[in-house]
């Protein structure tokens, strides 16, 4: 789980991890349970939560980070691609995008 914070307030946080919501599935790694507090949204705080997830997956060697999400044209603002739509667990369609770690 990864937190952002200033001081003791929190301000977004996310997890990264093997497993997320959609199973069973042969993608790995997930950035997942992602959230930023409303009066913190739209500072794009979430980019400094992908800057670590990037940092992690490098040193760990993943060239593919997994999103499960239904918001459309947030992921994409951070360089993340559209692959498919598959079901959680459910049973709800979730829209599944990857972000290339390079």
């Amino acid at each position: 789980m990864l937190l952002l914070t200033d001081g003791d307030e929190l301000i977004s946080f996310c997890t990264y991890a093997q497993k997320d919501d959609i199973q069973p599935t042969e993608l790995t790694p997930w950035m997942g349970f992602v959230y930023t507090f409303p009066k913190h949204r739209g500072h794009r705080y979430v980019g400094l939560l992908f800057e670590e997830i990037e940092r992690l997956a490098k040193k760990e060697r993943v060239k593919e980070v997994y999103i499960s999400t239904n918001h459309i044209g947030l992921y994409e603002k951070y360089g993340c691609e559209y692959v498919t739509q598959m079901n959680d667990m459910d049973g709800e369609p979730s829209r599944i995008y990857v972000k290339k770690i390079e």
